[in-house]
């Protein structure tokens, strides 16, 4: 029965994919020439294909078909409910789902054999791809404030338990990552840490009773920012940078310290074109194309030694130094225990 829903799956997936695939040039595209990618909707999906997807064909010759998925959680869940055989080539997801792959033995190995740009990643991002998958951009935890609350840049995350602002800071449900990380980063500053976590339950609950909302996605944050009624929350930098533009809104990283979300790609141990992925993953860790992906999606990049303007460098993990400041969470334990958080994070906002 496992397997027949495996294979039912797969096939679903792929018959999705190939209904997105369009009828111009190149959608004739032999089977040997294609490599399909499940990664994230939104302005993911339109920056990938323009920077991405789109450059690599015209130096390859290789098609790629692009299916806009959810969370990098559902799409491992598909990857693992399918025995490693989901119907796409390469999946968009974080870390956390490349340790689940490597436990599950569902993921392909990724090495400098098959993707020889591996050698320009960091020791540090390498050590949290288990073998099984590539870092290609790192984002940070950062403060997003309201600059008309703020004259000056806070430069604590004590602040949204001010009671100045702390009508109008957001708690986010660690149903989604980001609110896993603000839950690390309270159990930090409250003197606990990830294997003891009471002190972020504790400042949970005392923000709860007069925060503004508790948001599920990073994306329920907008409508606050654009009526201006959120003054301080976390929030990763690649979208903060977007709305700095947009509204009142700016972003820092407070003197504690702060956690990266480390971008990852993996390929299903039963990916058909598992050669055209390497390919990509290659790809994606030229330095060109490093630069180019930072720079657009507003991250840091997961090799070192690029070029960036200051004042873009001054708010992304560009550097050596600024990677080593921030810390990465251990996935085996996240995955392990985040469901146990869930539960106790609902209690405390109750």
């Amino acid at each position: 029965m496992k397997k027949f829903i495996g294979v039912a799956l797969a096939c679903g997936l792929s018959a999705s994919m190939a209904s997105c695939v369009s009828t111009g040039p190149g959608a004739g595209v032999s089977r040997g020439k294609v490599v399909l990618v499940e990664g994230y909707g939104a302005e993911y999906e339109s920056l990938f294909k323009e920077h991405i997807a789109k450059p690599f064909t015209e130096e390859t010759g290789i098609q790629v078909k692009y299916r806009a998925g959810g969370s990098g959680t559902e799409t491992y869940a598909a990857i693992r409910i399918a025995n490693g055989e989901p119907g796409f080539d390469l999946a968009v997801m974080t870390y956390f789902e490349l340790n689940r792959g490597y436990q599950d033995h569902l993921l392909a190995p990724v090495t400098e054999k098959q993707v020889p740009n591996m050698s320009n990643v960091p020791q540090k991002l390498q050590e949290h791809t288990y073998g099984v998958g590539a870092i290609q951009d790192v984002q940070q935890v950062s403060l997003m404030y309201n600059r008309g609350d703020f004259p000056k840049r806070p430069a604590s995350w004590d602040v949204m338990w001010d009671p100045k602002y702390w009508q109008g800071t957001l708690v986010f449900n660690p149903t989604n990552i980001l609110g896993v990380y603000a839950l690390l980063n309270l159990a930090d500053v409250g003197g606990g840490g990830i294997s003891s976590m009471g002190p972020a339950f504790k400042r949970t609950e005392e923000l709860a009773k007069h925060a503004l909302a508790t948001p599920t996605t990073s994306a329920e944050a907008v409508p606050y920012m654009a009526k201006q009624t959120a003054t301080a929350f976390p929030y990763f930098d690649g979208r903060a940078a977007i709305y700095a533009k947009t509204y009142n809104y700016d972003f820092t990283v407070p003197r504690e310290g702060t956690y990266a979300n480390l971008g990852a790609v993996g390929i299903p141990d039963g990916a058909d074109h598992k050669g055209n992925a390497y390919k990509l993953i290659n790809y994606w860790l030229s330095e060109s194309v490093q630069e180019r992906w930072a720079r657009a999606y507003n991250v840091g990049p997961a090799v070192s030694g690029l070029a960036f303007p200051a004042d873009f460098a001054a708010q992304h993990i560009t550097t050596p130094e600024q990677l080593g400041k921030v810390k990465v969470a251990d996935a085996a334990t996240v995955n392990k225990n985040r469901t146990k958080w869930q539960r106790e994070w609902q209690e405390a906002v109750r």
